[in-house]
């Protein structure tokens, strides 16, 4: 048993290396993905959003305004317009995210003590880009409004600490948790890579499992794992465990010393949950391969079901948002509970909690579903193949 162990073992380790198909998959794909990712967003955070100016007043004061504007690292002022249609252009020629609109009258108004609406237009499809400069525009608009209302109350015989107190009644005293710098690489990052690997070792070790069947070769597999189904499984499997083990241990590295993403929790747990979740993910595709009529419906169902399971983390759209029954629903995908767990030990700092037994048990009955397939997947093999 145990030299037919040694034989499938070594028989796949060959097959890996050799074939241009799965190290294009697993070596040049994983790394390619890690490089995207990691200088797509290397910034953290997005700078210089394109913005349109209609200075309507053109005065000093609304030179100053602009110049406030202009300073906000979010902001960038890329042309200026004469009026709202032209403005309107820019931004649906997709030229700039919005529009900054200053009045005519506006410095007049001012030192009249008339209130004024300075207009900001921006295109809410793009939910971060128009976030980000609703955010930055507010912050300058309510900052100069304040300065505005401080030189008036000086003005009127007000001491500055007097004035301030008027001006700024309540002070907000904020303080951001586990991701100090609303880093967006942070944030994003620790899910799109394990996400885009997820659905390599998907796919990999669906076509590992399949491509014996597609061709009718489960007798001789099974035969040269002794007639035990485990012997095959793990032969098979067990190379592609320890080559996706040590690319994780890579991705990990890469998010937490070099992205430098804050870490509260051990770095070798964490890759063992990364362990875990690659042991999880073979056990469904074998699932996978057990339940399709070939090679081809089985890659499909695999990968879409690895593709969909970043809509269902409830990360980017917040779970407690979505309905109950698709709160529940999110547990049928491996990732959910791999991202939560991750999220929770290796930022938040949570060791374990009620939550993370839920996780834990997700991934139990990933594998009793795997351990089930597998002796499915013996009767294929003992047919010979999808179609013997």
């Amino acid at each position: 048993m145990f030299k037919g162990f040694l034989s499938i073992l070594k028989q796949e380790f060959i097959r890996l290396f050799t074939s241009p198909r799965l190290l294009l998959f697993i070596f040049i794909v994983p790394v390619a993905i890690f490089f995207y990712y990691s200088k797509l967003m290397y910034s953290g955070v997005p700078r210089d959003l394109p913005v349109v100016l209609c200075d309507q007043d053109n005065t000093q004061t609304s030179r100053k305004l602009i110049r406030m504007f202009d300073a906000s690292p979010t902001l960038k002022f890329t042309s200026t317009v004469n009026n709202y249609k032209e403005g309107e252009k820019k931004i649906k020629s997709e030229n700039s995210y919005a529009l900054i609109v200053i009045p005519r009258d506006f410095e007049k108004n001012l030192f009249k003590g008339n209130s004024v609406n300075v207009i900001c237009y921006y295109n809410g499809q793009y939910i971060l880009a128009g976030s980000l400069i609703n955010s930055a525009f507010q912050t300058v608009a309510s900052t100069f409004s304040a300065g505005v209302h401080l030189q008036t109350l000086n003005k009127k015989g007000q001491m500055p600490s007097q004035a301030m107190a008027n001006t700024i009644p309540i002070k907000i005293d904020e303080h951001i948790l586990f991701n100090p710098y609303t880093n967006y690489s942070y944030y994003l990052n620790i899910a799109l890579m394990p996400m885009a690997l997820q659905i390599v070792i998907m796919v990999v070790s669906i076509y590992v499992f399949g491509n014996v069947l597609k061709y009718n070769n489960g007798n001789q597999l099974l035969e040269q794992g002794c007639q035990n189904i485990w012997v095959v499984y793990w032969g098979k499997i067990l190379p592609y465990t320890l080559v996706f083990t040590i690319i994780g241990f890579f991705m990990n590295s890469l998010l937490f010393y070099y992205i430098k993403i804050p870490l509260q929790g051990n770095f070798f747990a964490i890759n063992l949950f990364f362990l875990c979740f690659i042991v999880v993910c073979q056990f469904m595709s074998i699932f996978f391969v057990s339940i399709s009529k070939d090679l081809r419906s089985a890659l499909t169902f695999g990968g879409g079901f690895a593709a969909l399971s970043f809509s269902f983390t409830g990360y980017t759209f917040p779970a407690m948002g979505m309905p109950i029954v698709v709160q529940y629903i999110n547990y049928i995908f491996p990732f959910t509970s791999y991202l939560r767990l991750i999220v929770d030990y290796a930022i938040r700092g949570i060791s374990f909690n009620h939550l993370e037994l839920n996780y834990y048990l997700a991934f139990g009955i990933f594998i009793i579903i795997g351990f089930l397939s597998i002796y499915k997947y013996r009767i294929l093999l003992k047919k010979g193949g999808y179609h013997a």
